[in-house]
């Protein structure tokens, strides 16, 4: 079991864009001896964030905190965690006063009732926030996990994943203002704290990009990293468990660089036109044929995106305008 005596316990945040792998990392982590990892929390830590401040008056009074525990207990991406945590070690001395340090104490609660000494958190929504993390946690590590944007582009594509975006034009933008974003702000903290990892990579050689960023973590490798997919079953939702078919079995290598056999010569133009030089920068490899195809695609992609929000806004605001209209909602 984990005591009080053990060295320091600094966090560590595993980010990446949508559809990179970042679940299936998340899993080798947990499967550490060490290493606590709960499901994705979303917008869950953020918000209470941005709450700490209004509703819980800025935990001036213990009351706030208690308040703010009792709140997170009922939320359902803590209750996905599928583990009891104790309000009264949530709440024992020293009583968090700090948004961090309540959202560390429900880690380390967690990780603690898991016999296990680090915790970590793994949330895509963090992959551009790097500074807000560093403020919050001046010691934390963070890995970022890079997969070929090309894939994720199809990804974002399955009928399982209802969050992607609407066409490969708008995932090439993101995937490149994002992953860029992540990469210059990780390259201002130093070696010890940041490290980048391709998905390929995990694949191809488990053991060795495992290996590797245990020795970023300073933890010793553990084999039982390889053995995640026997614990499915206890660390992801039921429900949830369409959006990952695959990990319940071993890295299945054949899931990487799949848009080769599956994308259109089109979309592959217009993605490699868009983000050709951050692939090539990670080492994927790129065709020269992209500078002169899919321009006609590109421009119905413009206007798809164009439309996508206008529909969007749409909806948005015809139950505005009910509500203010009639009162309903209210």
């Amino acid at each position: 079991m984990v005591s009080n005596g053990l060295p320091s316990v600094e966090p560590l945040f595993i980010v990446g864009f949508q559809r990179s792998g970042t679940t299936l990392l998340r899993l080798m982590l947990n499967a550490h001896p060490q290493i606590a990892i709960p499901h994705d929390s979303a917008e869950l830590w953020p918000t209470y964030a941005r709450l700490a401040s209004t509703k819980y008056r800025g935990l001036r009074e213990p009351d706030d905190v208690r308040r703010m525990v009792g709140d997170l207990l009922a939320e359902p991406r803590i209750r996905a965690w599928r583990t009891t945590l104790p309000r009264e070690s949530l709440l024992a001395d020293p009583l968090p006063c700090t948004f961090p340090e309540v959202m560390a104490r429900f880690h380390l609660v967690y990780a603690r009732a898991h016999g296990k000494l680090r915790w970590g958190d793994k949330n895509t929504g963090t992959l551009v926030e790097l500074d807000r993390l560093n403020a919050e946690f001046p010691r934390c590590q963070i890995i970022h996990l890079v997969r070929d944007g090309r894939d994720c582009a199809q990804s974002h594509r399955s009928k399982h994943y209802l969050y992607g975006y609407e066409n490969v034009l708008r995932v090439a933008l993101e995937w490149r203002e994002q992953v860029t974003l992540c990469h210059k702000m990780g390259a201002m903290l130093s070696p010890e704290r940041f490290f980048e990892l391709r998905y390929e990579d995990l694949l191809a050689d488990s053991t060795a990009a495992l290996s590797r960023l245990c020795q970023f973590l300073n933890l010793p490798f553990s084999p039982l990293m390889l053995e995640y997919h026997r614990h499915v079953e206890e660390h992801v939702p039921r429900d949830r468990r369409s959006l990952w078919p695959l990990l319940d079995r071993p890295p299945v290598t054949s899931n990487a660089f799949k848009w080769k056999s599956e994308m259109s010569s089109g979309d592959r133009a217009v993605f490699e036109r868009t983000a050709g030089d951050l692939l090539r920068s990670f080492g994927y490899e790129t065709s020269e044929a992209a500078a002169r195809q899919g321009k006609l695609l590109e421009l119905w992609y413009l206007v798809h995106s164009r439309l996508a929000w206008r529909m969007q806004a749409i909806r948005g605001f015809f139950p505005r305008w009910l509500s203010n209209r009639f009162g309903l909602g209210r």
